[in-house]
C-alpha cells in the first residue's frame, strides 16, 4: 500500500520531434494511452491520489474519461492548466508576449504546488517506464525515505532507452554508493554500429554501454517547491526574453545536489523503458504492449 503517495503526470509539453500531442495518441490495443499504462501501474502499488499537468488541449471530453476510470477504481484525480504565464510575475508578462509554450518540466511541477501535501512522484506523460518503478517509488515511502531535502531517482541503463528511429537527448547519471552526484545532458545520442556515441562540438565521443540514465521518474517531498520558486524567479530575470529557454526538472535537481541542498537516492531498474520521441517509435511501442499483454502483464482492455 502508497503511503499517501502521489502521482504527477506531465502531460503539458509540445514535443517538437513529434507530429501531434504524443501525450493522447492511442497505443494500445484498445486504444489507451500510455498514461492509462502508467496509471495502472501506480493503482497496482495503491497510488490513489493524481495530479494532471496539462495543457490547452486537454480538453474537456479528455479530462471526462481520465476522471471516469480513476474514480471507478476510488481515485483521486485533479488537473492543473500549465500555460505560459503560470506563475510569471506581472511585471514580466510584456517581456513574454512571444513565448508560445509553457516554460518545462521543473515549471511543469511548480504550478502544481498547492495540490501536494505528502511525497509524490514525478513522471513524463509519454514514457513507459515499467511496473517496477512504482514499487520501488512505494518502497521508499514505506520505509520513509522521502523527506526534506532527499528525495530520489529511478535510473535506466542507457541501452534499454535509446531509439532506433533517430538520436535522443538523455540525462546521464554519476552515481556514488547509490547517491546521485550529478547528471549531465547528452544530446543526439544515438548506436553508431557496435557503440554509443554523442555529439558535442560537432565530434562524435562515445558513452559506456554500462552508463545510467535519467527519464524523469522522481520521487520528490514537497520541500522542493520552496527551492523551485527561488530557481524559477532567477531563470526569469535571466532568461524571460528568450523564447525557447526551459526550466528542466533535472537541471535544477542537478544544481540542488552541486549546491549541496538535497540528497538524491538513485534506484535502477533493469525494465525496458520506452517512449515517443519520433513517430516511427509508435509501432515499437504497440507491439511491445502487445507482448506484456500476451504474458498478462496488462489485461485487454485495461480498464474492465
Amino acid at each position: 500500500m502508497a503511503h499517501n503517495l502521489s502521482l504527477v503526470i506531465l502531460a503539458g509539453g509540445l514535443g517538437s520531434r513529434y507530429n501531434g500531442q504524443k501525450q493522447l495518441d492511442p497505443v494500445g490495443p484498445a486504444h489507451e494511452t500510455l498514461m492509462e499504462y502508467a496509471i495502472y501501474d501506480a493503482f497496482s502499488v495503491g497510488i490513489h491520489h493524481f495530479v494532471f499537468i496539462i495543457n490547452q488541449e486537454f480538453d474537456n471530453t479528455i479530462k471526462k474519461y481520465f476522471q471516469s476510470i480513476i474514480e471507478h477504481k476510488n481515485g483521486v484525480v485533479e488537473f492543473i492548466l500549465q500555460t505560459t504565464y503560470t506563475g510569471v510575475p506581472l511585471n514580466l508578462y510584456d517581456t513574454i508576449s512571444q513565448r508560445q509554450k509553457p516554460w518545462g518540466t521543473a515549471h511543469a511541477l511548480l504550478v502544481a504546488k498547492s495540490h501536494l501535501t505528502n511525497p509524490f512522484v514525478v513522471i513524463n506523460a509519454d514514457d513507459y517506464y515499467g511496473r517496477k518503478a512504482y514499487y520501488l517509488a512505494n518502497s521508499l515511502a514505506e520505509h520513509e525515505l522521502i523527506v526534506a531535502n532527499r528525495y530520489a531517482m529511478v535510473a535506466y541503463d542507457l541501452t534499454k532507452t535509446l531509439s532506433e528511429n533517430g538520436a535522443v537527448s538523455r540525462g546521464i547519471c554519476t552515481i556514488n554508493q547509490n547517491q546521485l552526484v550529478q547528471i549531465e545532458e547528452r544530446t543526439s545520442i544515438s548506436r553508431i554500429g557496435e557503440q554509443i556515441m554523442y555529439a558535442e562540438n560537432d565530434q562524435q565521443i562515445q558513452i559506456d554501454h554500462q552508463a545510467k540514465v535519467s527519464m524523469n521518474f522522481w520521487v520528490l517531498h514537497p520541500s522542493i517547491f520552496r527551492v523551485l520558486e527561488d530557481k524559477f524567479a532567477l531563470f526569469l530575470k535571466k532568461y524571460a526574453s528568450q523564447l525557447k529557454q526551459e526550466f528542466f526538472l533535472p537541471q535544477v535537481i542537478n544544481e540542488l545536489i552541486q549546491e549541496r541542498q538535497v540528497d538524491v537516492l538513485v534506484k535502477i531498474t533493469n525494465e525496458q523503458w520506452f517512449g515517443m520521441t519520433y513517430p516511427e517509435d509508435k509501432p515499437v511501442v504497440q507491439s511491445a504492449l502487445q507482448q506484456m499483454i500476451q504474458q498478462n502483464d496488462y489485461p485487454l482492455p485495461l480498464w474492465k
